[in-house]
């Protein structure tokens, strides 16, 4: 069994700051990625929703075009 080496009351509680900053910067980064993928989901709708119309107007064009010619 190794021992481990005894670290200071002042390294300890610079470690402990290093990783709360390490963590609340880990937090910071997953809720602006969960906001930017919402964003995402959004945008990505809309233009699903745009295919889909254009889609139907082809249709119409398509059956259009064939009916009068």
């Amino acid at each position: 069994m190794t021992k481990r080496p005894k670290v200071s009351s002042s390294q300890g509680n610079h470690n402990d700051d290093y990783r709360k900053r390490q963590e609340a910067e880990i937090q910071r980064r997953f809720v602006d990625l969960q906001f930017k993928r919402s964003e995402l989901e959004e945008q990505l709708k809309i233009v699903n929703e745009v295919l889909f119309s254009l889609g139907r107007e082809m249709e119409d064009h398509f059956s259009y075009d064939q009916f009068y010619k």
